[in-house]
């Protein structure tokens, strides 16, 4: 740490900076891209040719966006990343614009920017994937699923336009194991919510609800969003939130398109102990109607340590029953 932080290594750490924000979003770590990415844009300029460097971190914030549902803050990041001469840089720039314009309903654009960059693509194994699957997107758009399918997409790609082919058991059949954390978050997500439509559209509720949790799970400690605007996911979510979760405010945001919710405030010394992250997980299904026994299947506990997790909250929140540990959460925006 002591060498990298010289003054005279200030545009190395620049490069490294904001190469790493660029695969941190990419990767779907967008907590951490957003930092890194305008950390690299703090650093003073160096030599003059930093302006490749600091392109890298505005195309990351421009991903970073996008999963967020900020299009707008999106293209003003793509704007300010006026660098071209790197191909991979502007492989994924155009990328996001193309994504962008879809989002947008401007398909043809979409497609135009897609084939315009195509020569440029390099031999980069991922990027090409993330185009092909971004076609593939644009013909299930177009009501053009099966043409989808020729396009060789990702495998959540692959799987949604199974479903929107009407064949939900072929899209549960081509769904990657996304549960395991190994696959990019945005694409973990998408995989996520296509299991539980799929499911759903099977009749087996059960699965789409564990599959819709296990997305939120995923979803909102990085603020994805832009996800749970496709077709059949509201209906989704608003079942959800009668069922029971644990992200309830996290859904009705979603529902709602109002802004995240606010940060929690943990008990302090003033306040209280602070909770441990498992007894959140079990505080935030409190305020459901789920039972105990219901809170232990979908957070695969037992249920006797879910009673142990329930003693604690009641306890660190100074609460004697459910309504009023409840109440206090909220006071705490724990909930």
């Amino acid at each position: 740490p002591a060498v990298a932080s010289r003054p005279d290594l200030s545009c190395p750490r620049l490069a490294c900076a904001s190469r790493l924000a660029l695969a941190q979003a990419v990767r779907g770590e967008l907590c951490a891209a957003e930092r890194t990415a305008r950390g690299a844009l703090g650093t003073p300029s160096c030599t003059g040719t930093e302006s490749v460097h600091y392109a890298y971190a505005h195309v990351a914030l421009a991903i970073v966006d996008f999963e967020r549902d900020r299009p707008a803050a999106a293209e003003a990041s793509l704007d300010r990343a006026a660098h071209r001469a790197d191909p991979l840089l502007s492989a994924w720039a155009e990328l996001v614009r193309a994504r962008l314009l879809a989002e947008r309903g401007e398909l043809a654009a979409a497609e135009r920017t897609l084939r315009d960059a195509q020569p440029g693509l390099g031999d980069w194994p991922y990027v090409r994937l993330c185009y092909a699957s971004a076609e593939a997107d644009l013909r299930i758009r177009r009501g053009q699923p099966r043409a989808a399918l020729q396009l060789r997409p990702d495998a959540a790609c692959l799987a949604r336009a199974h479903l929107r082919d009407g064949d939900p058991a072929a899209a549960l059949a081509a769904l990657p194991d996304w549960a395991a954390g190994e696959l990019p978050g945005s694409l973990r997500l998408d995989a996520g919510l296509t299991e539980a439509l799929a499911a759903r559209r099977l009749g087996d509720g059960h699965r789409a609800r564990e599959a819709l949790e296990r997305a939120l799970r995923l979803a909102e400690p990085e603020g994805f969003r832009r996800a749970f605007n496709q077709s059949g996911v509201r209906e989704l979510l608003l079942d959800h939130l009668d069922s029971g979760t644990a992200y309830s405010s996290f859904v009705a945001s979603l529902l709602t398109g109002t802004a995240p919710p606010a940060r929690p405030v943990q008990p302090g010394p003033h306040t209280g102990e602070p909770l441990t992250d498992r007894e959140l997980a079990v505080l935030r299904y409190l305020p459901s109607m789920l039972s105990n026994v219901e809170i232990a299947a979908s957070l695969c506990l037992s249920v006797n340590t879910v009673k142990t997790h329930v003693r604690h909250i009641y306890r660190k929140l100074h609460a004697s029953r459910r309504r009023e540990a409840v109440r206090r959460a909220r006071e705490l925006h724990l909930i």
